[in-house]
C-alpha cells in the first residue's frame, strides 16, 4: 500500500537569496518552505550560497552556519568531488522532495517539519540516494529574523527556527514500505497547482 498523501502548497514567489516562498502559516506551509530552502542549498552546492541562504532564511537565534546540517552535506559533497568541484562545476545534483512528516506543531508559528528528497548527484557517475532532513520552523513577522518579511507577502514568512537542531529523519528509499513504517507521508502538490 502507498503512503498516505500530503499535499503542500506551492510557492507564490522568490524570495531572499532566490529561496521560493509565499507559503501559507500552515504545517504545510512550514513543509514546502524548508523543502524550498533545502532544495535551493544542495541544488546550489556551494559553500557561499549555503551561508547566503542560511543568513536570508534562519531565524536570528537559531544555530550558527557552521553547526548546520546542510553546511555539513555542502563541504562533505565538495569534499568528495574533490578537484571536480574547482573544474567548471562539472558535477550536477538535482533534489526531488518526495514525501514529508510533520512531527510537530506549537500553535500557529512553531512546526517541525521533516522532508524526504530524493537526491541524485553526477560527478564522473550517477549516484541517488534518499535523504531526510528536519528543521524547526518558525513564522515570523520581524525584519531582524535575517530577511525580508515582504517575500512572504508583507505578513510574514516561515524561517529555520531558534534551539537544538532536531534529530537526523530516517533517510529511507523513497516509496518503500521502511519509509511508510518511518512515517513519511508521499508528497503531492495542492490541489489546482
Amino acid at each position: 500500500d502507498p503512503a498516505p498523501i500530503i499535499e503542500i502548497p506551492a510557492a507564490g514567489r522568490v524570495g531572499p537569496a532566490g529561496v521560493a516562498t509565499g507559503y501559507p502559516r500552515t504545517p504545510q506551509g512550514a513543509v514546502g518552505q524548508l523543502a524550498a530552502i533545502t532544495v535551493s542549498v544542495l541544488q546550489g552546492m556551494s559553500i557561499e550560497h549555503t551561508r547566503t541562504v542560511h543568513h536570508a532564511w534562519t531565524h536570528r537565534d537559531a544555530p550558527a552556519v557552521q553547526g548546520w546540517a546542510l553546511m555539513g552535506n555542502v563541504q562533505s559533497f565538495l569534499t568528495a568531488a574533490g578537484s571536480h568541484a574547482h573544474h567548471a562545476r562539472q558535477w550536477t545534483v538535482v533534489v526531488t522532495p518526495v514525501a514529508a512528516q510533520v512531527k510537530g506543531v506549537d500553535g500557529d508559528d512553531w512546526v517541525l517539519a521533516c522532508v524526504l528528497y530524493l537526491v541524485e548527484a553526477r560527478i564522473v557517475t550517477t549516484a541517488r540516494i534518499g535523504y531526510g532532513h528536519c528543521e524547526r520552523m518558525q513564522w515570523t513577522t520581524s525584519s531582524g529574523d535575517n530577511g525580508d518579511t515582504s517575500a512572504g507577502g508583507g505578513s510574514g514568512r516561515w524561517v529555520i527556527g531558534a534551539g537544538a537542531p532536531p534529530a537526523r529523519a530516517p533517510s529511507t528509499w523513497p516509496g518503500t514500505d521502511v519509509a511508510r513504517q518511518a512515517g513519511w507521508l508521499t508528497w503531492s502538490p495542492a490541489e489546482g497547482q
